[in-house]
């Protein structure tokens, strides 16, 4: 509905959204020398209310990698953004393990776009890569729509591997279902802003049929939490 952050902002305001972390959708597509670039405005313009994940991309390691202190030094970054079907490399390649080995270094989120019929970010490449990495916080964007019980068996099965509701809670039942298998401190709040209004997931986990507790360790403690255990 809307695209400029500045009303992103706004929106937030009315809806009582202390920050949001992300990446602009120019550093996800856009290929430039200075890499991250959109981002890095972004966290500068509006400090404490939008943090940022570094988006790297795996066809261009190199680049990415000579930048990525950056997660490090600057205080609006809080994490890595990697899109593998979309950049049209698998999670599972060799093309990600130095990054991915730099955020277990120092206990990073890393958001990954994961989508159940993708087969370069399904499941089976999460749970390829998760016995190699245990002290990142793995969050398996979307939670692999199409597959959720399988993204349900490996967060079961992998004890920093997080389930992200955005898109996905607006199916009947589903962020019950994720609460009652994995709990609902392994679960973190997603919108897809500037795709869908916020109010709109917000309004899902609200409605849930699960506990006071576990709307707010989605809305905000588990967030925090990821946040306090890294060692950036």
């Amino acid at each position: 509905p809307i695209s400029e952050a500045a009303d992103c902002v706004r929106l937030m305001d009315e809806e009582n959204i202390e920050s949001i972390w992300c990446s602009s959708h120019i550093d996800i597509f856009h290929v430039s020398e200075n890499v991250n670039a959109a981002t890095k405005k972004l966290v500068r313009d509006y400090p404490g209310r939008i943090k940022g994940y570094y988006v790297f991309n795996p066809n261009r390691k190199e680049q990415y990698l000579v930048d990525i202190g950056t997660v490090l030094e600057d205080d609006g970054f809080i994490g890595i953004k990697i899109l593998p079907n979309y950049h049209n490399y698998s999670l599972d390649g060799p093309g990600y393990e130095e990054v991915l080995a730099f955020a277990d270094e120092h206990c990073l989120p890393v958001l990954c776009h994961t989508w159940g019929d993708k087969p370069q970010n399904s499941v089976k490449e999460v749970a390829n890569i998760m016995p190699r990495y245990k002290n990142l916080f793995f969050i398996m964007g979307h939670s692999a729509p199409g597959d959720l019980d399988g993204a349900i068996a490996a967060a079961k099965k992998h004890e920093n591997l997080y389930l992200d509701i955005c898109d996905i809670h607006r199916h009947s039942g589903i962020i019950a279902k994720m609460v009652n298998s994995v709990g609902s401190e392994r679960i973190v709040f997603g919108t897809d802003l500037p795709w869908y209004d916020p109010n709109y997931a917000i309004g899902s986990v609200l409605c849930a049929d699960i506990p006071d507790e576990a709307k707010r360790n989605i809305f905000r403690n588990n967030a925090v939490d990821l946040l306090s255990r890294s060692k950036k």
